[in-house]
């Protein structure tokens, strides 16, 4: 049995760490404990639990969750949460060993008596986290153990509460203003949603514009034998009407020139000059993520190298752009997949040592293609985290349909997806240009695989990974999947600097599940389109779920209310109540049984539901149609006749008409503003820069 032991990598790493006999612990059918447990959780475990005074506590109790087959991230996420509280309350309360740890200190903890200066939130996750050990632990052992055991290992139990967190109104409170502050983030982002996806594609256009220009300024280079550093310059589009000059360097020439030193196999990078207006000559503004890099903050920033004022400057602009946490050393642009964002450790040194904007361009384009790809994808269809990460590059996943009773024939884009909370696949419909974006990832990747295909690797998100098999997964580089934290950053870097402000006037942190909320919010909000057809636009089981996700915000109510009288009676006529008991859906589906096919053409761009149709036709506005460049012009005739009837209604004096027209105005006029920054960002995407090389 020894033998056996030694052989296993978790007896190696914790013998003699542990109480021997919770290490050597055996199920019914005597397999070992740790044998289930997940590697993150493990290594958790040894580097930050491992000689506490309640590492045997915390260690009974992963074996537990791990035995009842809680998700790995759930696991890694209540140990984490409670190992970090205890040391806190530890330390508050000059505490040493386990039994000194009772129910009066977590009453002061969750009173506000201990650790004053800790968030609602944060106490109220520790209560629901230990509570959630507490219970599955004290079950599981009175089952799996026998008397023996059971009075073995009573030493090692938590404690038990005399309360539970519904006891404390921190709980209420801490719900209640995490779900206000979300509403109100969604509030801010949602009307900005077609302005948010067009300013990606911009900012993408000019990445792709640099890295063309860079590759060019290459092999010229090669063909004229000349050596680098070469300066250039190029006029970027009339979006940014300003011209951008830099200097092509590789580490050999850089090292030479300035006289550093250079161990790691030569590349070539970019040094920033300057921006400026192609009117005047002013000063212009260059790529947005100037001052992300001239702060050194993508991957971890808060490092001993820096002094007290460099880090009060990066405090105080993190904290300007609504990264609350700055102070505790939040990173919002640390990416845990290598080779996105990253920049070398010669880029980060010399920078810092010159006072210089180098650029490594290839991590940093690589990173906003699979951002902008997120982005359009979450944008239009509202997709979960876990469904953009299962797009994979199979016929199985990846499906198009040809209908042929129209002319010419139609195809259809569909993604093949398990939403949360299912285990069989759905469709997910996307329009053309999204899969366009997803051609260009393609070739992106065997691009950097050097290989006709790319590879199948392992699902990364934890709470899923069960359930997924290896696949070819879009989101993937350098072998590995893409994680949901790596999604965040990359997504975070390419909206840095849009000037997005509650109403508050907090700045709003953009992260991919609140780009969600806001796609439900606008659905029902704005749109009016029934909750139960949202639901399966979301893909959501609970109704009551879509209910939180679209309830209007205090500042919406706020904005009603100030025009209630005026649009009242529209309301009634054009939209009944959004929220309909059981008995009234199958009335509702009778009125609204003309069903519009999925992907079908309408009225200025393409359906894309292929439930009831939510608005009985009425498609301008719609949440579930992706408007299209090529039928603008149906948008327009479509707001002179809504113009023209408006007048007339108000001229006849049908108030009541001219309303419902002047709805259906605005709507046209939103659709119109859409379809014009596509209109924009697709133009932009055809300029081709004249670049001019210094001699």
């Amino acid at each position: 049995m020894t033998q056996e032991l030694e052989m296993k990598s978790w007896y190696q790493i914790l013998t003699g760490k542990i109480d021997s006999t919770l290490l050597t612990l055996k199920n019914y059918d005597g397999e070992h404990y740790w044998d289930n447990v997940d590697q993150n959780s493990l290594r958790y475990f040894v580097s930050n639990v491992v000689d506490t005074s309640w590492q045997n506590h915390m260690g009974l109790s992963l074996l537990c969750v791990s035995d009842r087959k809680l998700s790995p991230q759930s696991i890694y996420n209540l140990m984490s949460n409670i190992n970090a509280r205890l040391k806190n309350l530890f330390d508050a309360a000059s505490l040493n060993e386990m039994t000194e740890f009772n129910y009066p200190i977590v009453e002061k903890y969750l009173t506000g008596s201990l650790l004053s200066e800790h968030t609602d939130r944060q106490r109220q996750s520790f209560l629901s986290a230990y509570g959630s050990f507490v219970f599955n632990v004290s079950k599981w052992v009175t089952t799996q153990f026998t008397n023996e055991q059971q009075v073995y290992f009573s030493s090692y139990l938590f404690p038990k509460l005399p309360f539970d967190n519904r006891d404390f109104s921190v709980r209420t409170k801490a719900l209640d203003a995490a779900k206000d502050n979300r509403k109100s983030e969604a509030f801010a982002v949602t009307p900005l949603l077609p302005e948010i996806r067009a300013e990606s594609h911009f900012r993408w256009n000019q990445l792709d514009r640099l890295r063309k220009a860079m590759r060019d300024v290459l092999e010229k280079a090669k063909r004229d034998r000349r050596s680098l550093p070469i300066e250039f310059n190029y006029e970027e589009s009339e979006y940014t009407n300003e011209r951008w000059h830099f200097i092509l360097w590789d580490k050999e020439s850089f090292a030479d020139y300035y006289e550093v030193g250079t161990s790691t196999e030569n590349e070539v990078f970019l040094e920033f000059l300057k921006a400026e207006k192609i009117d005047d000559g002013s000063p212009g503004e260059g790529l947005w993520f100037l001052d992300i890099l001239s702060h050194r903050l993508i991957g971890k920033w808060d490092s001993g190298y820096l002094s007290d004022e460099e880090r009060k400057t990066i405090v105080a602009f993190l904290e300007q752009w609504g990264y609350e946490e700055a102070e505790k050393g939040q990173a919002p642009f640390f990416h845990r997949n290598p080779g996105l964002l990253t920049q070398s450790v010669f880029i980060v040194r010399n920078s810092r040592k010159l006072n210089k904007i180098l650029i490594n361009l290839e991590p940093i384009y690589v990173a906003c293609t699979f951002a902008r790809f997120a982005l359009d994808i979450i944008t239009s269809s509202g997709a979960r985290m876990n469904e953009l990460l299962q797009i994979s590059y199979d016929k199985s996943c990846c499906v198009v349909t040809v209908d042929n009773s129209v002319t010419p024939a139609r195809k259809n884009y569909i993604y093949r997806l398990i939403p949360k909370g299912r285990e069989e696949e759905e469709n997910f419909y996307l329009p053309e240009e999204v899969f366009r974006f997803m051609s260009d990832i393609i070739g992106l990747l065997k691009e950097s695989y050097n290989s006709p295909s790319i590879p199948e690797v392992e699902y990364s998100i934890s709470a899923r990974k069960h359930m997924m098999s290896k696949k070819r997964y879009v989101f993937q580089y350098n072998g590995r999947h893409i994680n949901e934290f790596t999604i965040n950053a990359i997504i975070r870097f390419l909206l840095h600097g849009l000037i997005i402000q509650t109403s508050e006037g907090n700045q709003v942190v953009v992260k991919a599940h609140l780009l969600r909320h806001a796609f439900a919010t606008h659905a029902v909000q704005t749109e009016k389109i029934p909750i139960d057809i949202v639901k399966t636009l979301l893909h959501q089981k609970d109704i009551s779920v879509t209910e939180y996700y679209s309830a209007p915000t205090h500042q919406q109510i706020s904005d009603t209310v100030d025009s209630l009288h005026d649009n009242w009676a529209s309301f009634i006529d054009i939209q009944k109540g959004i929220l309909r008991g059981p008995e009234e859906l199958r009335e509702i589906y009778d009125d609204y049984k003309e069903k519009v096919g999925t992907l079908s053409k309408v009225v200025g761009g393409i359906c894309t539901t292929d439930s009831v149709c939510p608005t009985k036709l009425a498609c301008v506005g719609c949440a579930a149609k992706v408007p299209r460049l090529e039928f603008k012009q149906e948008i327009q005739t479509y707001l002179k006749w809504a113009e023209e009837s408006e007048f007339m209604f108000n001229e006849k004096g049908m108030l009541l008409e001219a309303k419902k027209m002047k709805i259906s105005k605005n709507r046209a006029k939103n659709e119109l503003k859409e379809i014009e920054l596509m209109e924009r960002y697709q133009n932009d995407e055809q300029f081709e820069p004249k670049i001019r090389i210094n001699n």
